[in-house]
C-alpha cells in the first residue's frame, strides 16, 4: 500500500517544531544508571548507586561482621531485542554488585561480585521489552513530600485548621484542631496525642511547659502588685513556706491569687495578652493524660507515645527513647527527603541545608505557629492548594 504525501493548507506553516517527546525519560533513566560513567565518577547522591549506599553497610546482629558496597557494574545484555520477543524473555543488563566482607579480629578482607538480576534496558521509542512484550512506564502523580494546611471542618462559628507533614518516606504525621479548641496529632492517622507532647519529645530543650509557652507566647514579668486573675503563669507558683503549689504551668491565675498575693513573691513571669488559647487548651487537655511523675517531662512524653505506638507492652524509657529515635531519627526510615526539606524551608522561610532531611523541633514548632496565624488571619497565612 503506497502512503500518500500529507498536504499542509495553512499559510504559516508550523510554529514549533514537533519536540523529543520521549527525551525527559530517556535522559531520566540514563542519570538513575549512571552506565555511562565509571564506578569512582558515578554521583553517590543520585538514582542506583544513592539507592545501594542507603541500605548498605549491613551489619551482623553482634556487629562482629558488615558487608561493605563497592560499586556495581551493567553488563552488555546477553540476547538481542528479536530474540528476547521471540523467547519471551526480558531485554535487560545483567546487574552485578561488588562487595566486601569485614570480619573483627580477622585480617582477610574477602570481596566478591554478586549477580542480582537484569535491569531492562530503556528502548528508542521509550518501551521495554518484558517477558517477549513491549511495555512502557506510565507516570504517577503522589503527594509531594512537605507541610501542606488546610480547613479540616468549616462548621460553626470558626473552621478548624489542620496540617499534613508528608514524608518522602515514614510515618505521616497530621496535627488538626478540635471542637474543643485543642491541638491534637496523629501518627500514622492511628495514634492520637496532644500535639506539645509530640514537642516534648521530639526535643529535649523544648519538654519544658515554661519553654513551650515562650516559644508561642509573648511573656512579661510584672510585679507581684499587678497581678491580675485572667493572667496565665508561665512556671508554676509554689509557696516557698509549704512547698504547695498554687498555680500550674500554663494555668490561669484565678481565684488563687489571694494567696499569691500573701506570699513572699515579688515578681512573677505572666502571658497578660494571650489572643489564641489553644496551645494553652492543648496543655490542659496534656494534664489530663499524664502519667508517670517520676520522670522528666521529655521522658514522660515518650512514654506517653510508646503507650500509644505499641499498647500492651509494658512501659520503659529505654525503649521509649529507642523506637522513637528509629521512628523519626532514622533516615533509612523517616526523612523529609530533598523536596520536603525544600518546601518546608519555602513555606516558612527558612535556610536549612538540603541534607538536614530530619523533622526538628524547630520546623514542627513553626508548623503549630502557622496554624495560629491562620486562626488569627496574621502574617499573611494562607490555606494550601494541594491539587495544584
Amino acid at each position: 500500500m503506497l502512503l500518500k504525501s500529507v498536504r499542509n493548507y495553512s499559510k504559516r506553516g508550523d510554529a514549533l517544531p514537533v519536540p523529543n517527546l520521549i527525551q525527559v525519560q530517556r535522559l531520566a533513566y540514563s542519570r538513575f544508571l549512571q552506565h555511562e560513567k565509571e564506578a569512582e565518577e558515578r554521583d553517590v547522591a543520585i538514582g542506583l548507586e544513592s539507592l545501594l549506599r542507603e541500605v548498605f553497610p549491613i551489619e551482623s546482629y553482634d556487629g562482629n561482621m558488615h558487608l561493605e558496597f563497592l560499586h556495581y557494574s551493567l553488563d552488555e545484555p546477553r540476547y538481542t531485542p528479536l530474540e528476547c520477543k521471540e523467547l519471551r524473555l526480558t531485554y535487560g543488563m545483567p546487574f552485578r554488585i561488588r562487595v566486601r566482607l569485614v570480619r573483627k579480629d580477622v585480617a582477610e578482607i574477602p570481596e566478591e561480585d554478586i549477580y542480582l538480576g537484569e535491569v531492562p534496558v530503556l528502548m528508542g521509542g521509550g518501551e521495554y521489552i518484558i517477558n517477549g512484550a513491549e511495555r512502557v512506564i506510565v507516570n504517577q502523580l503522589h503527594r509531594s513530600p512537605g507541610v501542606d494546611f488546610s480547613i479540616s471542618s468549616d462548621e460553626g462559628d470558626r473552621p478548624l485548621h489542620s496540617a499534613r507533614i508528608i514524608p518522602e518516606r515514614g510515618s505521616w504525621i497530621e496535627l488538626e484542631v478540635t471542637k474543643k479548641d485543642v491541638l491534637m496529632m496523629w501518627i500514622d492517622q492511628s495514634t492520637k496525642v496532644p500535639a506539645t507532647t509530640f514537642v516534648r519529645a521530639i526535643d529535649e530543650e523544648f519538654s519544658s511547659t515554661e519553654t513551650i509557652l515562650r516559644a508561642f507566647y509573648d511573656v512579661e514579668t510584672i510585679k507581684i502588685t499587678e497581678l491580675k486573675p485572667e493572667h496565665y503563669v508561665v512556671s508554676a507558683i509554689v509557696d516557698e513556706e509549704t512547698g504547695e503549689e498554687l498555680v500550674r504551668a500554663g494555668a490561669m491565675i484565678g481565684d488563687n491569687i489571694e494567696q499569691i498575693l500573701a506570699s513572699s513573691l515579688s515578681e512573677i513571669d505572666v502571658i497578660t495578652d494571650v489572643g489564641d488559647e489553644l496551645i494553652l487548651n492543648t496543655i490542659a487537655e496534656e494534664r489530663g493524660t499524664a502519667g508517670d511523675t517520676s520522670v522528666t517531662e521529655h521522658e514522660a512524653a515518650l512514654l506517653q507515645l510508646y503507650a500509644r505506638l505499641r499498647p500492651g507492652n509494658p512501659p520503659q524509657v529505654d525503649k521509649a527513647k529507642q523506637l522513637f529515635a528509629e521512628k523519626f531519627f532514622d533516615d533509612n526510615r523517616y526523612r523529609l527527603g530533598k523536596v520536603g526539606r525544600f518546601r518546608v524551608n519555602r513555606k516558612f522561610d527558612l535556610d536549612v541545608p538540603e541534607t538536614e532531611m530530619q523533622l526538628r523541633a524547630e520546623d514542627f514548632l513553626h508548623v503549630i505557629m502557622y496554624l495560629l496565624d491562620l486562626r488569627s488571619n496574621r502574617n499573611k497565612a494562607h490555606i494550601d492548594d494541594i491539587d495544584h
